[in-house]
């Protein structure tokens, strides 16, 4: 079997008596285009950079509910890619859980933010308050709660 362009070439051979049975055969390929649909779910279902910065502050925030409990709020994420929204993050610090998804009950505090953004904000390579000033972070809500925030994201600097 080889391959000529878009054209791919084989012969088929019996494996017992080593004799062809096919010969000169090719097949054409042919361009298929995917729906816009499709390519817009298949780039949702693609795990995202900052999904492990909030897998490490679910693993904090079990472990340490009694620090948490001092933010006492509830924090909705919405992280994007290319603009477009591809994850929702609840931090229930109120509970003291951290889940993928959007929240079951009121929110103190929505945080709009790009992914990579996010990455940069949990490296400590981009402060929080230039970000919200650049557009870079929106939040609707309680903008003072967020202040808390930075306790969360500054306990998980080092294991990022």
């Amino acid at each position: 079997m080889w391959r000529n362009g878009n054209r791919i070439h084989f012969q088929t051979t019996v494996v017992e008596n080593n004799s062809n049975v096919i010969t000169g055969a090719y097949m054409d390929l042919k361009e298929v285009k995917t729906p816009s649909i499709m390519s817009n779910l298949c780039s949702a279902a693609k795990n995202l950079e900052s999904d492990a910065v909030f897998a490490q502050m679910a693993d904090y925030v079990k472990s340490h509910p009694e620090q948490v409990k001092k933010i006492n709020g509830v924090f909705h994420y919405i992280v994007t890619s290319k603009g477009e929204p591809q994850a929702d993050w609840t931090l229930d610090l109120k509970k003291c859980v951290v889940y993928k998804g959007k929240p079951e009950g009121k929110v103190d505090t929505t945080l709009t933010i790009d992914d990579k953004d996010m990455i940069q904000l949990a490296l400590g390579k981009l402060n929080p308050q230039m970000a919200f000033m650049k557009g870079k972070l929106k939040i609707k809500g309680n903008i003072m709660l967020t202040q808390k925030l930075k306790s969360l994201i500054d306990a998980n600097k080092p294991k990022l």
